[in-house]
């Protein structure tokens, strides 16, 4: 996103409910020439790996019970 110095699009996917229900959350990439004007050089679907999912909820548990 220009606004934020080209950063990528701040989401939030609530990683309990994707493991809890079994589904990855389908991603819609698109790829912009780096010329002005030249427009869209490449775009298409894809899931992110499960593993990210079940080692964030690893994470967030143990920061929870650090928390207590």
């Amino acid at each position: 996103m220009p606004a934020l110095g080209f950063a990528g699009t701040p989401t939030g996917i609530d990683v309990r409910r994707v493991v809890e229900h079994g589904l990855l959350p389908v991603i819609n990439t698109g790829i912009a020439h780096r010329e002005p004007g030249v427009g869209q050089v490449g775009a298409g679907l894809t899931h992110p790996p499960w593993d990210c999912f079940a080692a964030a909820l690893r994470a967030l548990h143990e920061h929870c019970l650090t928390k207590e």
